[in-house]
Order: C-alpha cells, then sequence, then structure tokens
C-alpha cells in the first residue's frame, strides 16, 4: 500500500482510502503549521502506518522527513523506475548531442553488473555502435557475454564515450554530464522524464510516476522525455 500525505489547511491528520490517477492509496490530510502542527502531522503518519502505508508520497516542497521517519514511514523509491528507462533517456542524449547512434559509444558505470546494467546493456546492443562496461563487480562477465550474445565490441573502461549512464554513486569514474539513475533526486544531464496525461502540476514529480509505473497505471506510452 503507498501512502499519500496531502497538506492542506485545516488537515487534522486522519487517514483514509483514496484513489490517485487510478491507484489505490491511503491518504492523509494534515496541516502542518501552526501550534498543533506537529500534532497533527505525527497522527497522519500513524494512521497511515497503521493502515500499512510503508512508502509515502508527499508535496514536492515537503521537509519534515524527520517527523515522519520514526514512524518507519519512507519517500517513494525512484531508482527502479529512473533505470527502466535508461536506454530511453541514453538514446534521447545522444540525439541532443547530435551523435548518430550507430556511431555512438555508451558508457555503462557502476561498482557492479546488476540487473538494470544487463537489461539496458541489452538493449543498447540493438541500437549503438559500441558500449563500454565497467564495473569492478561482474563488470567482466557482463562484457563477454554481450560480446557473446550482441556481437557488440564491448571496449575497456578507460576508454571514452559519448554518452555515460552512472546506475550507483559510487562510479568508477565519472564523465561530465552523466546520467545518474540513483538517488532521491537524479540528475539527467538535463533531461526530464514526464507523464503529459497527469495534471501539470504531477507530470515530472518522480515519485509519484514511480509508484503509478509499479502500480501498473503508467505504461511505456504514457513516459516522454523533455
Amino acid at each position: 500500500m503507498i501512502g499519500q500525505l496531502v497538506t492542506v489547511p485545516g488537515g487534522r491528520g486522519r487517514a483514509e482510502p483514496g484513489r490517485l490517477y487510478g491507484l489505490s492509496v491511503l491518504r492523509a490530510e494534515a496541516d502542518p503549521t501552526g501550534f498543533w502542527g506537529e500534532r497533527y502531522l505525527r497522527r497522519a503518519g500513524k494512521g497511515l502506518r497503521r493502515g500499512g502505508a510503508l512508502r509515502v508520497l508527499v508535496p514536492g516542497d515537503f521537509d519534515l522527513w524527520p517527523a515522519l521517519a520514526p514512524l518507519g514511514l519512507r519517500p517513494v523509491e525512484v531508482d527502479a523506475f529512473v533505470r527502466n528507462q535508461s536506454a530511453t533517456l541514453a538514446l534521447e542524449l545522444l540525439e541532443r548531442r547530435d551523435v548518430p547512434p550507430d556511431r555512438a559509444v555508451v558508457a555503462l558505470r557502476g561498482a557492479r553488473a546488476d540487473r538494470d546494467m544487463a537489461r539496458t546493456a541489452a538493449a543498447l546492443c540493438q541500437e549503438v555502435r559500441s558500449l563500454v562496461v565497467d564495473a569492478p563487480r561482474g563488470g567482466e562477465e557482463l562484457a563477454n557475454w554481450l560480446r557473446r550474445e550482441f556481437g557488440i565490441p564491448v571496449l575497456p573502461p578507460g576508454e571514452g564515450c559519448h554518452a555515460a549512464l552512472c546506475f550507483h554513486p559510487d562510479c568508477p569514474r565519472r564523465e561530465g554530464e552523466a546520467l545518474e539513475l540513483y538517488g532521491p533526486r537524479p540528475r539527467l544531464a538535463g533531461l526530464a522524464l514526464s507523464a503529459p496525461r497527469l495534471a501539470e502540476e504531477d507530470r515530472e514529480n518522480l515519485p509519484l510516476l514511480s509508484a503509478l509505473w509499479e502500480g501498473g497505471k503508467l505504461g511505456p506510452e504514457d513516459i516522454k522525455i523533455t
């Protein structure tokens, strides 16, 4: 169950079932301002926790997690959603840099060659000239598999590239303007993931997009890169 905390004047923290773009949520409205603000916020958090909502969607400017974290609540993670779009992001970045994919070298960098990196590499093998796989754990094995499976040149980790994707914060190497596909605020080299059919204020809200994607309410055709 996903929780949704809405901050509204007069909200007293009551949690009740709701719908958000077709997704079932447990919604609590609270007014965090004034003398009773912290009390209402904690009441909302307790109601969400009792209702089984461990991950919570919050307003974009929300900075009161210290009141909710002790209750076992946490933000909705965006890593899986962003990494699912990683091959499309890389191709869009190449286009904006005027580099034809069939002439491009794309680097995949991270602490380990995990499932997300392997899936992205397999997708890009059909589009780009060559890849760089730079991952101390499992990188060589992934590179060998890509060569066998797709016949694509996989270059050594130190080779340059036209676009780089970093899957973990401790990437072995970093290029300027890389796609950083991790953390609550991924840095996407000036690109943004958007869902145009949502209300304007929600279209680039990554935690919301992630929750809708995870819940099957947001498909590939609904996601655009701006």
